[in-house]
């Protein structure tokens, strides 16, 4: 069974969450989750795709890839997530992560796991300013300093080119799985060339 970075869920509710920082500067007992569970359904299958796809795999944290993907109604997935209050800030030792079905981990023992790996980096770097995420409230769900100006109404145009950025990555992605398939497999590759002309 394949792992899934990223997957988690809370130990005092037994709820799914996705970690989308694993660590809040300056404060690097508690991390920003968000509570798949209660989702509206577009939201939810945009969040698992994105945390399921080779882009949010390949990056440590996934706030890296939610930074520069969007959701399906053009917004970019990270700053719509501030704006709607959807990131609960949880104590690391309130959350399990949950790679596969049998396997699972505390997320204070894994942040302890990669800062000895990593020789004590911090969880959060540029291009995401640690400044910006302070919280300005207290509580299960925060409001980040990011997204003190409400968002403006989304038009149809803006909706259009978020559907044609997903599309690209789509793209991309379904590419890099081609690829990484003919690796494991030669034989799937079609093969090149024009078919030979029938004989009159």
């Amino acid at each position: 069974m394949a792992n899934i970075k990223h997957v988690g869920q809370l130990k005092s509710s037994g709820r799914r969450c996705i970690v989308v920082f694993r660590e809040v500067p300056d404060q690097i007992d508690h991390c920003l989750v968000v509570d798949t569970d209660a989702l509206a359904d577009w939201m939810h299958d945009d969040m698992i795709n994105a945390v399921e796809s080779p882009g949010a795999q390949e990056s440590g944290n996934f706030y890296e890839y939610a930074q520069r993907t969007m959701f399906t109604d053009g917004s970019n997935m990270l700053q719509s997530l501030h704006a709607k209050g959807l990131l609960m800030k949880q104590p690391v030792t309130n959350i399990t992560m949950t790679p596969n079905g049998s396997v699972s981990i505390g997320l204070d023992e894994l942040n302890k796991m990669i800062s000895e790996q990593s020789g004590g980096a911090p969880s959060v770097a540029p291009p995401v300013d640690p400044a910006d995420l302070t919280m300005a409230g207290k509580g299960e769900n925060p409001v980040p300093n990011t997204v003190a100006e409400p968002q403006a109404p989304i038009d149809d145009t803006a909706m259009a080119q978020g559907l044609l950025n997903q599309a690209i990555s789509f793209e991309n992605e379904a590419k890099a799985l081609r690829e990484q398939a003919f690796e494991m497999s030669p034989e799937l590759k079609p093969k090149r060339g024009r078919p030979s002309k029938a004989k009159a």
